[in-house]
């Protein structure tokens, strides 16, 4: 399966449906937020969690049992065996400055966290759930020291968060792959055990649903008020009802300079087009657009043992050369280890890339 195709199959399921056609982007006129929409500005996309600790798991998609990808022996777990991981989770390397360092000096202006993945784990000591930093790493705060790194470097602050939430939600979903879609009408959905439910999955009551909407706008609530300012919030995938959701009017209230994605409302909600994902155009976009790329090979977005390679320079000027010629941004993916630490490959093929965007 190609990659996009991949990528398509995956916003399916949490809910992330269009394409970035016919978008009409009412961009924010904020004077601080202007940065963004002066491309091409590099950005460096670190997908960070407790998948980490297993060594050949993606975040959060190596609980979904996935027969293509068992055929190709990439990792799977059931849910509750991943979940269990945040037991083993200490991050004892964590030094974001060190990699922070090595992309400002590339020439990068932005970074953009998970602070919490369709996983359910949150690398702040969220006080609106039991499975976070707070719970588990004795209250330590990765979001809080990914920030003051950001911001003694001069780099602009993203924190990416998934409203989507498979934990808190586990009794009402499926954990198989593509068992919701018309290509596979055969296949079960898996619990969290990845055993067979027989017949559809039960139906959400109200009352969890909306208690499930009140702990996302509180979550999102936290992120952005605890740090100061946040330069970019990258929201990954939608509910299924927006009565109640946070809105993108209620998010500037709190941070009015904050550059928002457009992933969760639908479409042409958000200050631009961020789903180029893993491909580039094919055309110039009409609306200020991001592509965001995997720049390890092997694995998915999080790491895994063999991400100690990353892509052929080439590559990666293909891919700053679209964005500089049609106008828009590059969020390169790297994958801390579960220590924290970053594989020496990444410090090479920064540096790399940043002489040769130096010597165009």
């Amino acid at each position: 399966m190609s990659a996009k195709k991949t990528v398509a199959e995956q916003h399916e399921i949490i809910g992330n449906v269009h394409d970035g056609k016919g978008i009409v982007i009412e961009r924010t006129t904020h004077p601080d937020a202007q940065w963004f929409f002066n491309p091409v500005q590099l950005g460096l996309f670190i997908h960070y969690g407790i998948s980490a600790v297993h060594g050949d798991l993606d975040i959060s998609w190596g609980m979904m049992e996935n027969p293509e990808r068992r055929k190709k022996r990439n990792g799977i777990v059931t849910p509750r065996e991943y979940w269990a991981l945040a037991e083993k989770f200490h991050a004892e390397n964590y030094n974001p400055t060190e990699w922070l360092s090595a992309a400002k000096e590339a020439g990068f202006t932005y970074a953009v966290l998970t602070t919490k993945h369709h996983d359910g784990y949150c690398l702040w000591p969220s006080d609106t759930t039991d499975f976070s930093t707070k719970t588990y790493m004795n209250g330590r705060d990765l979001v809080g020291e990914y920030v003051e790194a950001c911001r003694a470097l001069g780099l602009k602050v993203g924190l990416y968060y998934s409203p989507p939430d498979w934990r808190f939600n586990q009794d009402y979903r499926s954990f198989m792959t593509a068992s919701r879609t018309e290509k596979y009408p055969d296949r079960k959905h898996k619990d969290i055990d990845h055993n067979d439910i027989e017949g559809d999955l039960p139906v959400m009551p109200k009352e969890h649903y909306d208690r499930y909407i009140a702990y996302v706008n509180a979550q999102i609530r936290e992120l952005l008020t605890r740090y100061g300012k946040i330069d970019l919030l990258w929201l990954d995938g939608s509910v299924d009802d927006l009565t109640n959701v946070i809105t993108i009017e209620e998010m500037r209230a709190l941070q009015p300079q904050m550059i928002v994605n457009d992933r969760l409302w639908g479409f042409g909600i958000g200050d631009y087009c961020s789903q180029y994902e893993c491909y580039l155009p094919k055309e110039k976009p009409d609306t200020p657009w991001e592509t965001c790329h995997i720049w390890h090979v092997g694995g998915g977005w999080s790491y895994v043992r063999n991400a100690d390679k990353y892509r052929n320079l080439d590559v990666t000027m293909n891919q700053y050369r679209v964005c500089k010629e049609w106008g828009g941004n590059l969020l390169l993916n790297i994958a801390p280890r579960a220590d924290g630490s970053v594989p020496e490959a990444y410090y090479k093929a920064v540096k790399e890339f940043g002489e040769a965007i130096k010597n165009m």
